[in-house]
């Protein structure tokens, strides 16, 4: 096994990447909160294996979507734990980001130099509640319909170009849409921005107590 390591790592570098980008000492001042950014992380590691399991099965069509996941829970024996492990990992991670977030205000880490890092972080919140939203109207029960036209009412409220982005989503609005835009363009964007907001945690280390 150890010359298998050895092997790939001569020709990859893993274990010098481990060692200096994932592998360090952590310093005095971590505290509990600050495992809140590392369960959200877990959250999202879950999310993306329980749905890249209930991908095989959903048909993204209006009429067939709902019936595809019903399906999927009667005809496959770890169908419905993933579902809710999907369901429920959401959930605990939407708190895990809020418990983040109120953190960092605590901290005042949003001071300078890390303005970048929490602007970075706040667009990963962003992201994570379209994947929130995105991720309900994908069943298309009652559910779903409410949860579009709320949010679409939500956006109306944004003063000069609500009513504009209102008409945008509404008219351009498909099921199959929703899918590509939950399981391709979000992940994206969602990777590419954690990857700056990782790489810039990392620069600046921990902010120190308020």
């Amino acid at each position: 096994m150890k010359k298998l390591v050895g092997w790939i790592d001569e020709r990859l570098g893993i274990v010098q990447f481990y060692n200096n980008q994932i592998a360090f000492e952590l310093t005095e001042s971590v505290t509990l909160w600050h495992f809140f950014s590392g369960l959200t992380i877990g959250c999202i590691g879950i999310q993306f294996l329980t749905g890249f399991y209930m991908v095989m099965y959903y048909i993204p069509e209006p009429t067939l979507s709902h019936q595809s996941i019903e399906a999927m829970c009667k005809l496959s024996d770890f169908a419905a734990l993933m579902r809710n492990l999907h369901r429920w990992s959401a959930t605990f991670g939407a708190f895990f980001v809020m418990m983040h977030v109120f953190h960092t205000m605590g901290r005042k880490a949003y001071r300078s130099p890390r303005e970048l890092n929490w602007f970075t972080g706040i667009v990963l919140g962003i992201i994570f509640l379209l994947f929130l939203i995105s991720g309900v109207i994908a069943p298309w029960d009652w559910r779903s319909y409410w949860e579009l036209i709320i949010w679409a009412d939500w956006i109306n409220l944004i003063p000069l170009v609500g009513d504009w982005m209102k008409g945008v989503i509404l008219n351009s609005f498909t099921i199959g849409r929703n899918f590509a835009v939950h399981i391709i363009l979000l992940p994206i964007l969602f990777f590419a921005v954690l990857f700056v907001h990782i790489v810039l945690a990392r620069r600046l280390g921990l902010a120190k107590k308020a």
